[in-house]
């Protein structure tokens, strides 16, 4: 069980390892912040170069971790998990951090606005993200969501001499602090019913008790809805499509991915960790949520004209069937059905957005779908890749997007929740209406006399990036069994795994 040798003493030194892939990172950041002071405007891909090469690093050490992690324990008096759970949700954030450093500088110079705080931000974020993954401590949660918060404030805003992206880091700051203030709230209280801050010694008061105290209740409530609000679940939403919309398309790529793959992380670890004997009073909330997110989600996404509104509805909807797997959290298959989705989602959302941003890069808009209509006639592999990820998102096989759902909605029957996997096929069949719409607008044949684009004008990176992002959208879905087992072995991190997934 997650944390079960707390209470073991480790030297410092293993406290340092186990922090390694941060501190790799934030000495990246540092050294970002000073080679942008000498690096001239011409050579700021340079930076790019070195905040891939500490990613790399950061990916290394994560790998390492994974074996190293084999007994999951805590250092720094407890308030950092040094697990297989921490370091699978490590892996897909940095990979996603990754992908969208190497797309950023053609889109970036195109735009204006290749400037070395991005990349900085960038590596910031990422450091909150895997913070909030191994976070032990609602006050070290507390700490890694602010810290991807403001570095994502900041990057929505990025395009500081547009007002769209000027709105767009407003509303994201404003509602971000009324939900971390939500969160915060909740952690009070929670702190005020148990007298402790640490999830371990959470647990292990709430083991004594009958979990009804109205103190505890409502600070697992208030608990949620920041979580929800972070990972964009219905009603919680509001703020994404403009968000999504406003924001330089290279961030809403990074943080339409790592974003929610982090917040999940840390929700399923408090949840169905140390809310464990307390199911009853929050599984119905989570099980309303989802439904609710996946309606919204896919009813809103029919409606729109503009793609990346349309991926960020997507997403919400997306954010419901994750939620699926945690409402039946007590099934240790739900958090391996969550576990997979977040690979799976990460993979193929980063590589739909990844479209965007790389033929923004080279002078197409894509944001509405007239920028859409003919693609295949001027970039027929681009439109290969977009039509692939959207096939995923919709469920299609062979792809990582069908046994995603396939899982949680496995884990949902199994769980004795048939309800939520009727809800989950049932909004899955409309949003293949809207995926396909967008497919069918790129193999339309355009007007004539139309520019064309061939396939050599993309940019080595970028097509690389939609390469690998295409290639585990179909590893995830052919090789099953890889993450499979890699999310079978992260959830024991989190909770005793049963006979039949050891």
């Amino acid at each position: 069980m997650l944390l079960a040798t707390q209470n073991l003493q480790f030297p410092p030194t293993r406290d340092l390892i186990g922090l390694l892939p941060e501190l790799i990172l934030s000495g990246a950041f540092v050294i970002l912040l000073m080679l942008d002071l000498v690096t001239p405007p011409s050579r700021r891909s340079l930076l790019a170069a070195v905040s891939l090469v500490a990613l790399a690093a950061a990916m290394g050490a994560v790998v390492w971790g994974w074996f190293d992690a084999d007994h999951a324990r805590t250092i720094y008096a407890g308030s950092f998990a040094y697990d297989r759970f921490g370091r699978f949700v490590d892996g897909i954030v940095i990979a996603s951090a990754a992908l969208t450093v190497a797309i950023s500088p053609d889109y970036l110079n195109r735009r204006g606005l290749h400037f070395g705080e991005y990349y900085a931000l960038i590596l910031a974020a990422t450091v909150g993200m895997m913070l909030l993954a191994g976070a032990a401590s609602l006050i070290v949660i507390f700490l890694g969501i602010e810290l991807l918060s403001i570095s994502l404030y900041i990057l929505s805003g990025f395009a500081h001499t547009e007002t769209r992206s000027q709105e767009a880091a407003l509303k994201y700051l404003l509602l971000g602090g009324f939900a971390s203030g939500i969160l915060l709230y909740g952690m009070a209280l929670i702190y005020g019913a148990t007298g402790h801050t640490q999830l371990t010694l959470i647990k292990q008061s709430l083991a004594g008790s009958s979990g009804t105290d109205p103190l505890f209740l409502v600070g697992v409530g208030l608990l949620f809805v920041g979580f929800a609000f972070k990972v964009s679940a219905a009603p919680f939403h509001w703020w994404t499509p403009d968000v999504y919309q406003g924001a330089p398309t290279s961030v809403t790529t990074f943080m339409s991915v790592a974003t929610k793959v982090a917040a999940f992380a840390s929700l399923i670890r408090v949840f169905t960790y140390t809310f464990a004997d307390s199911t009853d009073k929050w599984t119905g909330i989570v099980a309303f949520v989802a439904i609710i997110s996946m309606v919204v989600g896919n009813v809103a996404a029919l409606t729109q004209t503009s793609l990346k509104r349309m991926l960020a509805y997507s997403g919400i909807a997306q954010a419901g069937y994750i939620l699926i797997g945690v409402a039946v959290s007590p099934d240790p298959l739900g958090t391996v059905g969550s576990l997979y989705y977040l690979a799976a989602y990460a993979a193929t959302n980063l590589g739909a957005f990844a479209v965007i941003t790389v033929l923004a890069g080279r002078g197409e808009d894509l944001d509405s779908y007239d920028g859409i209509r003919g693609l295949a006639y001027r970039r027929p592999y681009t439109a290969a890749a977009m039509a692939f990820f959207l096939f995923s998102l919709g469920g299609f096989p062979p792809t990582a997007g069908f046994f995603a759902k396939f899982l949680v909605f496995s884990a949902a029957i199994h769980a004795h929740a048939v309800y939520l996997a009727l809800w989950g096929i049932g909004t899955s069949v409309i949003s293949i209406f809207y995926y396909l719409r967008v497919g069918l607008l790129m193999y339309t044949r355009p007007k004539e006399g139309e520019e064309t684009y061939p396939w050599a004008r993309t940019s080595l990176a970028g097509g690389g990036v939609l390469a690998a992002s295409a290639a585990g959208t179909l590893v995830l879905g052919i090789l099953v069994f890889l993450i499979y087992t890699a999310a079978v072995s992260a959830q024991h991190g989190v909770l005793p795994v049963p006979q039949q997934l050891a």
